[in-house]
């Protein structure tokens, strides 16, 4: 049996074009064409199909762009509700095989195979036929237009690369002692973390391949990037420089978050204030769901703004007392809003956010009428915690349903609880 002590093994698993293969498996009559999935139809394509990409479609790439290159690409609409929905299909297979897993983001996780394989004659061969497992099950229970590639290696970093050297649907083993053939393959911005701006940076240190990182010292790293340097040092070496942690209790036990914040772009720039004030409103409420979601509260109130030529306005008021109502937030909000010279000019982005946190505070009013609205938010959060989001609402909320559209990201994911130990 082999030396297993310090055995480590990695798999990362990332959908392939996933909000576009989600409209695929819901819609067979789009499975085999090009397709764009957008936040708005005239702005940029954030997920293009794996038959988009083939004309040279790329995700942010604008839609004059993409229909240039791929004129009878079809464009839809996100669909968050369905893509968090497959999301927690696939994290509850992944679960049946090993509870250690990065939620990494909507469409990708780690998975600590260690303890699966450990004990087997040649476990990056069982680690292989898990992956293998994975996928068959994902065709079943997920859905057979859902493919993903899986990547596994001795750490999260070889995995991620490992993971793209095979898309659509690979499935790529990277043992320790097959490190050194990835000079030969991989480019500098192969590796995750090195984008183009970092490589002509490097570049003009005259570091043009993956192997002159590797040999380049440093120290010297150090004194150009400041401790990024550090990490491109250990890029270099192919060694994962990310924390090995796992473990669900160490996701929740992180520091409080110092401020949470919405912030939101119209497809156009507009001047009508009631536009803008709904969409606050809006906003408002998502924030305050979070911060009870959360059981905080914060006693700053921040009011951020853009216009058409992405001037930058932001301003902030200091409470006397805590809130979490996402009413409390908005007119807090709109009060800095209505004062400001913006007002009455164009604006593209709106956002609020509230700082000074602390754990939820319960303060007693002497009045029913603030008992009362207090006990209404409570409803509201039971009913929209049944049915989801804004199934129930105020009325300003409810307006601005037209104007800010759910929206579901591919950044780092906190929103999934899947239950370990039963898979629910």
């Amino acid at each position: 049996m082999p030396e297993t002590q310090n055995l480590k093994i990695i798999a990362h698993i990332d959908m392939n074009s996933y909000f576009a293969s989600c409209e695929q498996q819901a819609n067979p009559f789009l499975r085999g064409k090009p397709i764009g999935i957008c936040e708005h139809l005239g702005g940029i394509i954030i997920a293009p199909s794996i038959e988009a990409k083939k004309f040279g479609v790329k995700t942010a790439m604008p839609v004059w762009e993409a229909k240039k290159l791929c004129p009878q690409i079809q464009l839809f609409y996100t669909d968050p509700d369905k893509y968090r929905e497959t999301t927690r299909r696939f994290l509850n297979i992944f679960l049946k095989h090993t509870e250690r897993i990065e939620k990494y983001s909507i469409d990708e996780a780690f998975l600590d195979l260690t303890d699966n394989v450990k004990n087997f004659k040649n476990p990056w061969v069982e680690a292989s036929e898990i992956a293998g497992d994975i996928k068959k099950e994902m065709k079943v229970y997920v859905g057979d237009w859902i493919k993903c590639s899986i990547g596994i290696g001795p750490d999260k970093l070889i995995a991620k690369i490992a993971s793209d050297l095979k898309k659509p649907d690979g499935l790529t083993v990277i043992r320790p002692e097959d490190k050194n053939s990835l000079y030969q393959k991989l480019s500098l911005t192969d590796i995750p973390g090195i984008g183009r701006q970092t490589e002509k940076a490097l570049n003009m240190l005259g570091i043009k391949a993956l192997s002159d990182l590797r040999d380049y010292p440093e120290s010297k790293l150090v004194a150009h990037f400041g401790i990024q340097g550090h990490h491109l040092h250990q890029m270099g070496q192919l060694q994962g420089s990310w924390q090995e942690d796992f473990a669900e209790e160490a996701q929740e036990n992180q520091e409080s978050p110092k401020s949470m914040g919405h912030a939101y772009t119209l497809p156009s720039a507009s001047t009508d204030a009631k536009v803008a004030l709904q969409v606050l409103y809006k906003l408002s409420e998502m924030v305050g769901r979070r911060l009870r979601e959360a059981k905080l509260s914060g006693n700053i109130v921040h009011f951020i703004l853009t216009d058409r030529k992405n001037e930058y306005f932001n301003k902030q008021r200091k409470l006397d007392r805590y809130i979490q109502d996402g009413r409390e937030i908005f007119l807090e909000a709109a009060n800095i809003f209505e004062k400001s010279e913006h007002y009455k000019k164009n604006f593209k982005l709106i956002g609020v956010t509230v700082s000074g946190l602390k754990e939820e505070i319960n303060q007693l009013s002497l009045f029913d009428i603030d008992q009362t609205k207090s006990r209404l938010v409570k409803y509201l959060d039971r009913i929209n915690d049944k049915y989801g989001e804004f199934t129930i609402s105020r009325v300003p909320a409810w307006e601005a349903r037209n104007l800010i559209r759910d929206s579901v990201g591919f950044g780092r994911m906190k929103e999934f609880k899947v239950k370990y130990k039963t898979g629910k």
